[in-house]
């Protein structure tokens, strides 16, 4: 089972389910224009054009609203929590209502097919949700990176957005930006950052919109990722962006207007808009209609570094420009871990050890996608980190990605190993309808998987979610061996709307081996031994594994980042597991039911939570339990920090031991 991380940087292409609606045919040229350019020299107008030509059909409106309303209003499971008002620091989020937005959309008299889709996914984006998705392929083929990417370091006490990277080679790294299109710029990007899906935390969505680095298994190192700022996957209000700089070296004052560079986010085939609208936008009406290679998921956003890498690479080759001589870069600028020594890289973590401080040792988590082998990769480098002298670890999420959904007790126990066999138990439930009660009926004992190559989870095929034979039952202190689970349920109300939810359960606990030398390492069941490092983006099955370290071991955590002096949130869309519409109607057909959530009629990503998981001590979901989100201490981001992580973790273990 997968915690999806569901972020709005790479369109991940996966299998959709088939449905044949009869449209009346777009007019041809409205796409001709993109389709000449062959994914070369694309041009804000072209792609405008091309989707503003995409005709609005209502059968295929009604159609999209009818599903996506019916996934939100009857499966996702925070449809209710989403609601609350006035939620308390660190979060800042206005109630979210879902299912009146979307069945506003329904009634609205819309004339723009590409406006229709966009209220659609801004409906769901405002539920800061990131396992909630819905994004059509339609209005998503393309990718928009602006040359420059931006920070938000403090200097003199002073939060002054600048310029992280320029990549045009202009020189223009750490200008001061004062306007962005004409307005105060730290407004601007705060504007940006305020509707992102990436958390209810309004700093973490502060962080999200910003430059930061991320390590990259390919490169071997960390590489910048330029924020949501810098970049959207849909089509940008202008085809530019104007700044106005102030760079303190040179002594000038620039005025840029940086134009989007495009590029497609698949080898899109079409040739004019009836092809664009048969080929990306339609749902194919049989296995081989559709020409782009279907690729998976879960695993595309799990790799959602390294694509953002190589996408945003893609998209600024061959756009380079010589620097003039009076705005070089900065020559001061930290070099990249001088002071650290890499002992080794698996699938999902890196370990160093810091040169001036050969006492700490850092662990980096860069995907949560943790299986048995890279359990006995990471026993391994710690039982490096113990040889070598390092009697500290700092555990960096810095960005951290989501991943398997039971990571968080299989890495908690790396560091405190299982007292007994529910020690690390997540407590969760699910949302219950009829069609659910009679699926876990069918399905029981059918998935595929069990205790797999990933350790204590277990495959979505079969009944995947709703094989109640995967979960503990805490009543009877043993799995389920039968289907009341999805049975024996409760009804409760939240801001006046009922629904049905599973007792809480567990997904099937699972203790490592002993290994004889953990015992000895002075880390074990320290928590003053250890130390978190997060900007907040620790997500989905990040966050899971962190939050057993902060809330239940407490080890103490340094968010970075954010606005000085205010709370910042160890993690983000903390709660439960995200489903796609692929993988909810899969379930079904095993069955040999019928999916309640029809097909889709165009070609999307649909995603939504459907279980939720809470502290064993809370009432609140962890999604919506606030006081368990912010970080112990802040550290603000500065020209060094920013671009060195060897710098940032210098700082945390400065801090943490003061030796």
């Amino acid at each position: 089972m997968v915690l999806f991380t569901i972020k709005t940087l790479i369109l991940s292409i996966s299998a959709a389910t088939m449905v044949t609606v009869a449209v009346a045919g777009p007019a041809s040229a409205g796409c001709a224009d993109l389709a000449a350019k062959q994914g070369a020299n694309i041009t804000y107008g072209d792609v405008k054009k091309c989707y503003d030509s995409v005709p609005f059909n209502k059968a295929i409106a009604r159609s999209t609203i009818e599903t996506v309303t019916k996934a939100f209003d009857e499966y996702y499971i925070s449809r209710d929590w989403a609601t609350t008002p006035r939620l308390p620091k660190p979060f800042e989020s206005d109630p979210v209502d879902i299912v009146a937005k979307l069945k506003k959309i329904g009634r609205t008299g819309y004339t723009s097919d590409r406006k229709f889709h966009t209220d659609i996914y801004e409906a769901i984006e405002s539920l800061h949700d990131g396992h909630a998705v819905y994004a059509p392929y339609c209005y998503s083929a393309y990718l928009f990176v602006q040359p420059m990417s931006l920070y938000a370091p403090v200097i003199n006490g002073k939060q002054i957005l600048k310029v992280y990277k320029d990549n045009l080679n202009r020189g223009y790294e750490d200008c001061d930006v004062i306007k962005i299109d004409g307005k105060d710029a730290m407004g601007q990007i705060k504007k940006r950052a305020s509707v992102l899906m990436t958390a209810k935390d309004p700093n973490v969505r502060f962080n999200e919109a910003l430059a930061s680095m991320a390590y990259n298994q390919q490169a071997g190192t960390f590489v910048t990722i330029p924020g949501q700022f810098a970049y959207s996957q849909s089509l940008p209000e202008r085809p530019s962006i104007r700044y106005e700089l102030k760079c303190i070296k040179s002594k000038k004052t620039v005025s840029l207007d940086d134009k989007w560079v495009i590029t497609p986010q698949a080898p899109w085939s079409f040739t004019d808009t009836a092809s664009y609208y048969k080929n990306v936008c339609l749902a194919p009406s049989g296995p081989s209609a559709s020409p782009v290679a279907k690729r998976d998921l879960g695993e595309m956003s799990l790799k959602r570094h390294d694509d953002a890498f190589a996408l945003t690479k893609r998209a600024l080759e061959g756009s380079a420009q010589a620097a003039p001589a009076d705005l070089a870069p900065p020559s001061d600028l930290a070099p990249a871990y001088p002071l650290a020594t890499k002992i080794g890289a698996g699938n999902s973590t890196v370990f160093y050890q810091l040169k001036d401080r050969p006492t700490v040792g850092v662990v980096v988590i860069y995907a949560m996608v943790i299986d048995f082998a890279e359990i006995d990769f990471m026993y391994q480098s710690l039982d490096t980190f113990y040889k070598k002298g390092v009697t500290d670890i700092i555990i960096d999420v810095v960005g951290g990605n989501g991943g398997y959904g039971n990571v968080g007790p299989d890495f908690a126990q790396i560091f405190f190993p299982n007292k007994g066999p529910l020690d690390k138990a997540a407590h969760m439930r699910f949302r219950v309808t009829p069609s659910i009660q009679k699926l876990s009926a069918k399905v029981f004992n059918t998935t595929d998987g069990g205790k797999s190559h990933v350790g204590n989870m277990f495959s979505v095929q079969g009944g995947g979610f709703y094989d109640a034979s995967r979960y503990f039952d805490f009543g009877k202190n043993r799995m389920y061996t039968d289907t009341s689970l999805f049975k024996d349920t409760v009804t409760e109300s939240h801001h006046g709307r009922k629904a049905v939810y599973t007792k809480l359960t567990s997904y099937q606990p699972h203790t490592h081996p002993v290994r004889p030398n953990v015992a000895k390492y002075p880390w074990t069941n320290n928590p003053n031994r250890l130390r978190i490092v997060t900007d907040g983006r620790c997500v989905s099955a990040c966050a899971n594994a962190i939050n057993y370290l902060a809330n239940q071991y407490k080890v103490k955590s340094y968010g970075i980042g954010g606005t000085p002096g205010q709370p910042l949130s160890k993690y983000a869309y903390a709660g439960g597991a995200g489903a796609s519409i692929d993988i909810f109607q899969a379930m079904f057909a095993f069955a040999n039911m019928t999916s309640p959530v029809k097909d889709l009629p165009y070609q999307a990503i649909m995603v939504w939570t459907i279980s939720e998981i809470y502290a064993p001590d809370s009432k609140l979901p962890r999604e919506f339990d606030a006081a368990r989100h912010p970080a112990d201490y802040r550290l603000n981001y500065d020209p060094v920090n920013a671009r060195s992580r060897e710098a940032m973790w210098s700082q945390v273990a400065k801090a943490a031991w003061k030796k």
